[in-house]
């Protein structure tokens, strides 16, 4: 349309069509040289983080009170230490990654599912709480009592193997010095594998 509206000559159409080529492929670089796609991720990565906590705490301050209203003490103690684990680990986020060129998502996604089992597992302390409670008024149900009893102690000694490896994680990622290092970070393979092992066993909790 160009060449026949204004009977371009074959050079300038070529200049034209170089120029035009050299235009769309600057705004990608210049996105990237001045920052923005920097300045963009950055930002996705902190709303994800404040999302995320603020979603993760909410339902951990609902198991807390519960816990606390059924006297499962022991309950209520992995609660208070889950929110300074995700307090930690918000940090350990804002500061590490967060305008940085390398954000791992291995690791984000792997400590958010291990941080989510445990809520779940406090959550499912609730209802096992309530069941107990139901049962202390049927003193023939001893054995159901007893079963009870022993789901609160496995769902409080996982729950205890997730808070190690989160803690362990998080530390050694503050200390890490270079991409190089997280990649070969044996606390960061085990932490992934809880998280997967926590993904598939979620349903049967």
């Amino acid at each position: 349309m160009f060449a026949w509206w204004f009977q371009a000559p074959w050079w300038l159409l070529g200049i034209y069509t170089v120029a035009a080529v050299l235009i769309a492929l600057s705004v990608p670089l210049l996105y990237r040289l001045f920052g923005y796609k920097m300045q963009d991720e950055a930002l996705w990565l902190h709303e994800r983080n404040l999302r995320e906590h603020a979603t993760l705490m909410q339902r951990l301050d609902n198991a807390r009170e519960s816990l606390t209203e059924l006297n499962i003490t022991a309950g209520v103690k992995q609660a208070n230490i889950l929110t300074d684990i995700l307090d930690d680990y918000r940090s350990v986020v804002e500061t590490r990654f967060i305008g940085k060129q390398f954000a791992p998502i291995t690791y984000l996604n792997a400590a958010r599912s291990v941080q989510e089992h445990v809520v779940q597992n406090l959550t499912d302390m609730v209802a096992v709480g309530h069941s107990l409670a139901g049962l202390n008024r049927q003193a023939a149900q001893s054995d159901l009592h007893q079963e009870q009893q022993q789901r609160i102690t496995t769902l409080l000694a996982e729950n205890d193997k997730f808070f190690t490896a989160l803690n362990e994680t998080a530390v050694e990622v503050a200390n890490i010095r270079s991409v190089s290092q997280f990649a070969r970070l044996d606390t960061l393979a085990r932490l992934v594998s809880l998280a997967q092992t926590a993904s598939h066993t979620g349903t049967q909790s």
